[in-house]
């Protein structure tokens, strides 16, 4: 599924399995510290969009959803884990990091997706300064990694709430 973008040389793009060939090519070397990157984007499990500039796969964006995971008793949300996040190094400057992660921010926004968080090491300076540019908050930090998020329901508000129950003493 093609993603109409503003600049003309850029086109976003959700991967499809017939693009496993080519994301490897891209990003071989961060896909392989994915676990089991191949079996979850073949199967589904894995969103991945892929960012082209001029016809040539630039850059890839690799998310998971871990709705599945309680977050605690009293914060049940839907939650996308960014696993990756990469353009390669000779298109870089061109906004295709910004335009992959604006893009995925708003399917994941339609979709009804809470909060995104990405893991970083500590010394990954650049990235962690691209992820706060694009209004990701630290939320832990130990000595080799940062946790970033961005709560989309709280920084863009909830389009639709609805109640399940009539009985709102039952509720509880």
């Amino acid at each position: 599924m093609e993603i109409s973008n503003s600049d003309s040389n850029i086109l976003i793009k959700i991967a499809e399995p017939k693009d496993f060939f080519d994301l490897n090519l891209c990003a071989r070397e961060f896909i392989d510290f994915i676990h089991d990157f191949k079996k979850k984007f073949l199967d589904k499990i894995f969103f991945v969009l892929t960012a082209y500039y001029n016809n040539v796969l630039a850059g890839i964006l690799v998310a998971e959803d871990k709705s599945h995971k309680v977050d605690s008793l009293e914060k049940i949300v839907p939650i996308m884990y960014l696993h990756l996040l990469y353009i390669n190094p000779k298109y870089r400057k061109k906004k295709l990091g910004k335009q992959l992660l604006e893009t995925f921010l708003t399917i994941q926004k339609k979709k009804g997706i809470a909060l995104v968080t990405i893991k970083l090491p500590q010394k990954y300076k650049k990235g962690i300064d691209f992820f706060q540019k694009n209004n990701f908050r630290p939320v832990n930090m130990d000595k080799s990694k940062i946790i970033l998020e961005i709560n989309l329901w709280n920084d863009y508000g909830i389009i639709d709430c609805q109640i399940i129950s009539d009985d709102l003493n039952n509720m509880f």
